[in-house]
């Protein structure tokens, strides 16, 4: 189910939107709306925190935005271990600072602010870093032959 679902949204990218940016924002489109889903059920349905419900979205999120971003977005399914190795160790460097700003805003904000609006806030910022990175991810490491 899952592959037929990722091969029907490769093919609706690749006819409708054509450039990698345009793929990342709908990807990430994706990614948000599942991350938004997920806080929604473990705040109203398990009664957890708000901290609690975005640290579990957090990483739900994360799994489905590299996957995604690096399957669609740019195209690389490229599985040897030493170029996969390197993506998720740039990877791993990255998502530990979002992981960090994440959590530290909607500690610092929610009294603010909705989860959802400082989750939101804190993804379209780093939207624009993870873009850039993903690019030397995702990009440069796939044709590297060393």
């Amino acid at each position: 189910m899952l592959l037929i679902a990722q091969n029907l949204l490769e093919l609706v990218l690749k006819k409708y939107l054509n450039t990698n940016l345009r793929r990342y924002i709908v990807v990430g489109g994706f990614a948000y709306v599942s991350e938004m889903f997920v806080i929604f059920i473990c705040v109203h349905i398990f009664n957890f925190s708000n901290v609690v419900a975005v640290a579990i979205s957090y990483w739900f999120g994360l799994v489905i935005a590299f996957l995604l971003q690096k399957l669609i977005t740019f195209g690389n399914r490229d599985a040897r271990l030493h170029i996969l190795g390197k993506q998720v160790f740039i990877y791993c460097v990255l998502v530990a600072f979002n992981y960090s700003l994440t959590i530290l805003a909607v500690n610092q904000f929610t009294q603010y602010a909705s989860v959802y609006e400082v989750r939101t806030l804190v993804i379209l910022f780093v939207t624009v870093v993870n873009y850039n990175v993903y690019k030397v991810i995702f990009r440069n490491l796939k044709s590297n032959n060393s």
